[in-house]
């Protein structure tokens, strides 16, 4: 383990010229700028001029800045995760997933794996994103140039515009006064409407196009179909290949970003990233003092424990979505999904999660209702 620590001001400049494995980033109260790269030859390449840091890493690395930070990653070859870094975020190319949580305006050109975003204090811009992409809580405007598979968007104040969606498009309020939101997907479309909101909307679908919004009237006009809520201050504009469902927000409502369990791989990578981020900050003052034998054990125990809990919390997430969206078809009048009951290999690999201790028995039990359709 390779380790350095060098002193800052408040709002440093760092960049990252190539990280050959995955990077997470953590801001800090401190004035402090550490690194740990996971290389036993210390073969990382550091400069420093003033507040201006850059660096090379040939593996795995944890870097924790202030809170203030101006950060650049022009090449990483693995995951990206930032979280808590308020100041410019540009990442040029991202190989693997990227995962960025409280921060400041960013941008990202490239990312070759998913996209998940949840809180950025400024403008979010994404050029071209091969995965998925889920994104909540913007507060200004939000631009995405292409997304190879589904975009999820909710709590996006300042506007959004979505060029190209190649997979299903999912949009969440609010819809605030004088915001434009456009969508061009080549999937599905579904568009949760507050019953306050007040939206203008011109929707052109090749599929169908149904709305169980009350007040919303619509009709159609040259091949679009136009709408209006209440004084129609928003605008939502879409160009959809598929079908267009646009319904209310209603009761517990399973459309929360992340909280779905249709991509429970993503979620259970979020929350595993998440503790080794926290694991390696807390251990890095320890790991000093261990030798390299004795803290490969400590870290490849506290990873299987961080893998266990987040696969306990994933499945509780499955279990709340599918109760969520259960009480929520019978509020609204509609007859649950029909379920296949489950199979043989679905029930063995449940008594398999038991016996490693993944859920508890009772979680066993409500998840093999579920999927009884119970």
């Amino acid at each position: 383990m390779w380790k350095r620590t060098i002193e800052s001001s408040e709002r440093p400049r760092v960049t990252v010229r190539e990280c050959r494995g995955s990077l997470t980033v953590q801001g800090s109260s401190d004035r402090q700028i550490a690194l740990a790269v996971r290389d036993e030859d210390g073969d990382v390449n550091l400069e420093r001029a003033g507040d201006m840091v850059s660096f090379s890493a040939p593996a795995d690395c944890t870097l924790v800045c202030p809170s203030g930070t101006s950060l650049t990653v022009e090449r990483g070859l693995g995951n990206l995760r930032v979280e808590d870094v308020r100041g410019i975020i540009d990442a040029q190319v991202i190989h693997g997933n990227a995962s960025l949580r409280a921060v400041g305006p960013a941008s990202l050109d490239e990312v070759l794996g998913n996209l998940t975003v949840h809180g950025v204090a400024g403008s979010l811009t994404a050029g071209g994103v091969k995965g998925n992409v889920r994104v909540r809580g913007v507060t200004e405007r939000f631009t995405l140039a292409e997304a190879g598979g589904n975009l999820t968007a909710g709590d996006v104040e300042g506007g959004l515009e979505a060029k190209i969606v190649r997979g299903n498009v999912r949009l969440g309020p609010p819809f605030l006064p004088q915001m434009t939101y456009r969508v061009d997907a080549r999937g599905n479309m579904t568009v949760r409407v507050p019953a306050d909101a007040s939206l203008r909307l011109v929707v052109r679908a090749r599929g169908k196009l149904h709305s169980s919004v009350p007040g919303l009237d619509l009709e159609g006009e040259g091949g679009d179909v136009r709408g209006r809520l209440g004084s129609g201050e928003a605008t939502l504009e879409a160009d959809v290949t598929g079908n267009v469902s646009l319904q209310p927000v209603e009761f517990e409502d399973p459309f929360e970003v992340g909280a779905g369990f249709e991509d429970l791989g993503a979620l259970i990578e979020r929350q595993v990233n998440e503790a080794l981020a926290t694991m390696a900050s807390r251990l890095e003052a320890s790991l000093g003092r261990m030798d390299v034998e004795s803290a490969t054990r400590h870290v490849e125990r506290a990873t299987d424990e961080a893998r266990r809990r987040a696969e306990r919390a994933a499945e509780q997430a499955r279990l709340r979505a599918e109760r969520a969206e259960r009480r929520w078809q019978r509020a609204s009048g509609r007859e649950p999904r029909p379920r296949k009951a489950a199979t043989d290999e679905e029930r063995l690999r449940v008594l398999r999660m038991v016996e490693d201790g993944k859920i508890t028995p009772e979680q066993a039990s409500e998840l093999l209702a579920v999927l009884e359709g119970e």
